[in-house]
């Protein structure tokens, strides 16, 4: 009788985790896209940089459903980079986002007087990115 609980059990399990596994395939695309972005700091700027983002840029982007996940600065930072990930429900929804926050007074106000003498930085790089299967951000 053991025997038969086990084997039911097992063939009860394996069932469901078939049934959970075509679920999963059938949903190929992400929930969400995710942007890696890298600051080019001009010279002596990088730390006005960050200071812009964290104590303004960070919570503008909160009013405009951009949702960091993280930012870093290489630990050789030769190159006066700062990289960061946001995370959008879709890259139309990204460029929409980006557009509102660009054209908040309140972050044209910010930019205005961060860069009173002059830009902090060169020029920014933007990837935009998909989760894999196994990634554990979806």
């Amino acid at each position: 009788m053991k025997t038969t609980h086990l084997l039911s059990f097992l063939c009860g399990a394996l069932a469901v985790l078939g049934l959970g596994m075509i679920g999963q395939s059938n949903a190929q695309s992400p929930n969400h896209v995710y942007e890696l972005r890298v600051y080019h700091a001009n010279p002596g700027k990088l730390d006005a940089l960050v200071g812009r983002f964290r104590n303004d840029t960070e919570r503008i982007f909160k009013n405009h459903n951009i949702h960091a996940i993280g930012y870093w600065v290489p630990e050789d930072n030769k190159d006066n980079l700062l990289i960061y990930i946001v995370q959008h429900d879709s890259k139309a929804a990204a460029d929409k986002n980006w557009a509102a926050f660009q054209a908040d007074p309140e972050w044209t106000k910010v930019r205005t007087a961060s860069e009173v003498n002059g830009a902090l930085n060169d020029h920014v790089d933007r990837t935009f990115m998909d989760p894999t299967d196994f990634s554990r951000l979806k």
